[in-house]
């Protein structure tokens, strides 16, 4: 386990604010579902937001290692689809690195999130980077 990554979820229910009650309890379901995995560390705080009156937006989720991350991936997956009106971003942030990925969507494959999660361990290269060019 040579990483760690923060990783920040947020939930929706399109057409719905964030201190709604369908909101809250669906917020509550992935918080639930979140703990339930081996080795992943979950944290709730963070500002509400702008006329939500209290709501945390932010969860934080500590990830390290392949099994945590695949199920992490399951619960997401799963809480998304109990719910068409569901969506989800997810931010991860790299602790050694500090590099950021943000997926969001409300029909987020399993491959995109697990490479998202998983390219934290070897970041890729900028695709423009001038050094690589000969500048």
């Amino acid at each position: 386990m040579s990483w760690t990554a923060e990783v920040g979820v947020e939930g929706r229910l399109a057409g719905l604010d964030a201190g709604h009650e369908a909101v809250l309890d669906a917020r509550a379901e992935l918080i639930a579902d979140l703990r339930s995995v081996a080795g992943a560390r979950v944290v709730e705080g963070g500002a509400p937001t702008e006329g939500a009156k209290g709501v945390p937006t932010d969860l934080l989720v500590a990830l390290s290692g392949a099994g945590v991350v695949t199920g992490f991936v399951q619960i997401v997956k799963a809480w998304l689809q109990r719910d068409r009106r569901r969506s989800v971003t997810v931010t991860i942030t790299e602790s050694e690195s500090g590099k950021v990925v943000r997926v969001e969507g409300d029909a987020i494959s399993n491959d995109v999130l697990t490479a998202a999660l998983s390219g934290q361990q070897q970041p890729p290269a900028p695709p423009q980077d001038p050094a690589a060019q000969g500048a």
